[in-house]
């Protein structure tokens, strides 16, 4: 299994617009391989929040399939889309302070 983390260091201020649209429907549910997609906050500093994504994938095959798919290019065409219909203005990624990583899971603990 692979996962991808986005890590984002936001303002106060982008929190709830960064959370709305990362947390919407999407085609990737669809996409050969994709097993869930987690979202994370942090609020606890008075100054920024601390959001991450976790994207679990079965295999490194089936991520990169995704990403050079035709499904998720226009994903993002679309969402940006209807944002601008709804009024609202896509968040600059350079606002993210975004990093993004790769790991391969080796160990999973799950309850009795």
């Amino acid at each position: 299994m692979i996962v991808v983390t986005r890590n984002m260091k936001v303002t106060k201020d982008l929190t709830d617009k960064v959370l709305d649209d990362i947390s919407h429907p999407s085609a990737v549910t669809k996409a050969e391989g994709f097993i869930r997609r987690d979202v994370l906050v942090n609020r606890d500093s008075d100054d920024f929040d601390i959001i991450k994504v976790f994207i679990y994938w079965e295999n490194k095959e089936s991520l990169t399939k995704w990403h050079g798919s035709k499904e998720h290019q226009q994903g993002h065409i679309e969402r940006h889309k209807q944002q601008k219909e709804s009024g609202k203005e896509p968040v600059n990624r350079k606002a993210l302070n975004l990093s993004i990583e790769e790991y391969d899971v080796v160990y999973t603990l799950l309850a009795e």
